[in-house]
Protein backbone atom coordinates (compact mmCIF):
# COMPACT_ATOMS: atom_id res chain seq x y z
CA UNK A 1 0.00 0.00 0.00
CA UNK A 2 1.07 3.57 -0.77
CA UNK A 3 -0.06 6.44 1.48
CA UNK A 4 1.61 9.02 -0.72
CA UNK A 5 -0.84 7.72 -3.30
CA UNK A 6 -3.55 7.51 -1.40
CA UNK A 7 -3.10 11.32 0.12
CA UNK A 8 -2.54 12.58 -3.50
CA UNK A 9 -5.65 11.10 -4.28
CA UNK A 10 -7.29 12.98 -1.92
CA UNK A 11 -5.71 16.40 -2.89
CA UNK A 12 -6.70 15.61 -6.25
CA UNK A 13 -10.23 14.98 -5.56
CA UNK A 14 -10.60 17.58 -3.03
CA UNK A 15 -9.37 20.07 -6.03
CA UNK A 16 -11.84 18.61 -8.36
CA UNK A 17 -14.24 18.77 -5.88
CA UNK A 18 -14.34 22.43 -5.62
CA UNK A 19 -15.34 23.27 -9.21
CA UNK A 20 -17.13 20.07 -9.97
CA UNK A 21 -18.64 18.79 -7.36
CA UNK A 22 -17.68 15.17 -7.71
CA UNK A 23 -18.64 13.97 -4.25
CA UNK A 24 -20.03 15.65 -0.78
CA UNK A 25 -16.65 15.09 0.85
CA UNK A 26 -16.07 18.76 1.97
CA UNK A 27 -12.14 17.95 3.40
CA UNK A 28 -9.25 15.57 3.74
CA UNK A 29 -10.97 14.19 6.91
CA UNK A 30 -13.85 13.19 5.14
CA UNK A 31 -12.01 11.81 1.81
CA UNK A 32 -9.77 9.90 4.27
CA UNK A 33 -13.32 8.27 6.03
CA UNK A 34 -14.19 7.37 2.47
CA UNK A 35 -11.07 5.80 1.72
CA UNK A 36 -11.24 3.60 5.17
CA UNK A 37 -14.89 2.85 4.17
CA UNK A 38 -13.03 2.03 0.61
CA UNK A 39 -10.37 -0.78 2.10
CA UNK A 40 -12.31 -2.05 5.06
CA UNK A 41 -13.47 -4.99 2.82
CA UNK A 42 -10.32 -6.32 2.36
CA UNK A 43 -10.57 -7.39 6.18
CA UNK A 44 -13.19 -10.28 4.97
CA UNK A 45 -12.84 -10.13 1.00
CA UNK A 46 -11.23 -12.92 -0.94
CA UNK A 47 -8.03 -12.46 -3.01
CA UNK A 48 -9.02 -11.29 -6.74
CA UNK A 49 -7.47 -11.02 -10.00
CA UNK A 50 -9.96 -8.27 -11.78
CA UNK A 51 -12.54 -6.35 -10.67
CA UNK A 52 -15.46 -4.36 -12.62
CA UNK A 53 -16.43 -1.11 -10.49
CA UNK A 54 -19.95 -0.08 -11.42
CA UNK A 55 -20.75 4.13 -11.53
CA UNK A 56 -17.36 4.75 -10.28
CA UNK A 57 -18.21 8.35 -9.66
CA UNK A 58 -14.89 9.87 -7.92
CA UNK A 59 -13.11 6.43 -7.56
CA UNK A 60 -14.70 5.17 -4.26
CA UNK A 61 -14.03 2.34 -3.87
CA UNK A 62 -12.03 1.42 -6.93
CA UNK A 63 -9.12 3.91 -6.40
CA UNK A 64 -8.47 3.27 -3.07
CA UNK A 65 -8.27 -0.84 -4.06
CA UNK A 66 -6.18 -0.41 -7.04
CA UNK A 67 -3.77 1.48 -5.01
CA UNK A 68 -4.21 -1.38 -1.89
CA UNK A 69 -4.35 -4.12 -4.66
CA UNK A 70 -1.91 -3.51 -7.16
CA UNK A 71 -1.62 -7.27 -8.30
CA UNK A 72 -5.32 -6.73 -9.54
CA UNK A 73 -6.73 -4.69 -12.69
CA UNK A 74 -9.44 -2.55 -12.65
CA UNK A 75 -12.41 -1.57 -15.30
CA UNK A 76 -14.51 1.57 -13.96
CA UNK A 77 -17.10 2.18 -15.75
CA UNK A 78 -18.72 5.83 -15.38
CA UNK A 79 -21.31 7.40 -17.80
CA UNK A 80 -20.54 10.69 -16.49
CA UNK A 81 -18.09 13.09 -18.39
CA UNK A 82 -16.61 14.94 -15.72
CA UNK A 83 -16.34 12.25 -13.37
CA UNK A 84 -14.48 9.96 -16.15
CA UNK A 85 -12.50 13.29 -17.07
CA UNK A 86 -11.19 13.36 -13.37
CA UNK A 87 -10.96 9.40 -13.07
CA UNK A 88 -8.35 9.63 -16.07
CA UNK A 89 -6.83 12.56 -14.22
CA UNK A 90 -6.14 10.54 -11.30
CA UNK A 91 -4.86 7.35 -13.33
CA UNK A 92 -2.43 9.32 -15.25
CA UNK A 93 -1.58 11.52 -11.94
CA UNK A 94 -1.06 8.21 -9.60
CA UNK A 95 0.45 6.40 -12.56
CA UNK A 96 -2.00 3.37 -11.99
CA UNK A 97 -1.33 1.20 -14.76
CA UNK A 98 -3.93 -1.51 -13.06
CA UNK A 99 -6.96 0.70 -14.30
CA UNK A 100 -9.10 0.60 -17.31
CA UNK A 101 -11.57 3.14 -17.81
CA UNK A 102 -14.77 3.06 -19.97
CA UNK A 103 -17.22 5.61 -20.31
CA UNK A 104 -20.61 3.73 -20.47
CA UNK A 105 -23.51 2.48 -18.44
CA UNK A 106 -23.07 -0.97 -17.31
CA UNK A 107 -26.49 -1.58 -19.92
CA UNK A 108 -23.55 -0.93 -22.87
CA UNK A 109 -20.45 -2.37 -21.81
CA UNK A 110 -18.92 -5.44 -23.81
CA UNK A 111 -19.33 -8.50 -22.58
CA UNK A 112 -16.03 -9.29 -19.94
CA UNK A 113 -15.47 -11.55 -17.23
CA UNK A 114 -14.30 -10.55 -14.02
CA UNK A 115 -13.94 -11.58 -10.48
CA UNK A 116 -14.99 -9.33 -8.30
CA UNK A 117 -17.86 -6.89 -9.31
CA UNK A 118 -17.87 -3.74 -6.63
CA UNK A 119 -20.70 -0.67 -6.61
CA UNK A 120 -21.01 1.87 -4.15
CA UNK A 121 -24.73 3.57 -3.78
CA UNK A 122 -25.68 3.51 -7.45
CA UNK A 123 -29.24 1.39 -7.60
CA UNK A 124 -31.07 -1.15 -6.13
CA UNK A 125 -29.21 -4.39 -4.70
CA UNK A 126 -31.73 -6.88 -6.75
CA UNK A 127 -31.04 -4.84 -10.65
CA UNK A 128 -27.30 -4.57 -9.85
CA UNK A 129 -27.38 -8.16 -9.54
CA UNK A 130 -29.62 -8.68 -12.47
CA UNK A 131 -27.37 -5.97 -14.64
CA UNK A 132 -23.90 -6.95 -13.52
CA UNK A 133 -24.48 -11.30 -13.44
CA UNK A 134 -23.14 -11.32 -16.80
CA UNK A 135 -19.84 -10.11 -16.17
CA UNK A 136 -19.27 -12.01 -13.22
CA UNK A 137 -17.26 -15.25 -13.72
CA UNK A 138 -17.93 -18.57 -12.00
CA UNK A 139 -17.21 -19.04 -8.54
CA UNK A 140 -16.89 -14.74 -8.20
CA UNK A 141 -18.19 -12.29 -5.99
CA UNK A 142 -20.79 -9.23 -5.77
CA UNK A 143 -19.64 -6.27 -3.23
CA UNK A 144 -21.40 -3.87 -2.61
CA UNK A 145 -21.00 -0.97 -0.82
CA UNK A 146 -24.39 -0.20 1.34
CA UNK A 147 -26.74 0.91 3.62
CA UNK A 148 -29.43 0.54 6.05
CA UNK A 149 -32.06 -0.16 3.26
CA UNK A 150 -30.55 -3.36 1.97
CA UNK A 151 -33.05 -5.09 3.65
CA UNK A 152 -35.34 -3.66 1.84
CA UNK A 153 -33.57 -3.87 -1.35
CA UNK A 154 -33.71 -7.35 -1.45
CA UNK A 155 -35.53 -10.28 -0.27
CA UNK A 156 -33.29 -13.61 -0.04
CA UNK A 157 -30.72 -12.28 2.50
CA UNK A 158 -28.18 -14.76 3.72
CA UNK A 159 -25.64 -13.85 6.34
CA UNK A 160 -23.63 -12.65 3.32
CA UNK A 161 -23.23 -9.35 4.37
CA UNK A 162 -21.23 -7.19 7.11
CA UNK A 163 -22.05 -3.86 9.33
CA UNK A 164 -19.34 -1.70 9.97
CA UNK A 165 -21.10 1.40 11.92
CA UNK A 166 -23.67 2.82 9.47
CA UNK A 167 -22.14 1.06 6.55
CA UNK A 168 -23.19 -2.46 5.29
CA UNK A 169 -20.96 -4.65 2.46
CA UNK A 170 -23.05 -6.88 0.60
CA UNK A 171 -20.66 -9.89 -0.57
CA UNK A 172 -22.04 -12.81 -2.06
CA UNK A 173 -20.60 -15.47 -4.21
CA UNK A 174 -21.98 -15.76 -7.86
CA UNK A 175 -24.72 -18.24 -7.60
Amino acid sequence: MNQALLDHFGVLLLEWNRIHALSGAKDLTQIQAQIVDSVRVLDFIRPFKTCLDIGSGAGFPAIPLAIYCPHAHFFLVEPNAKKIAFLHHVKMALGLENITLKRARIQELLPMSVELITSRALMGTQELITLCTPFLESGGHFLFYKGSLLEQEITCLSSERFYYGKRVYFYRQKE
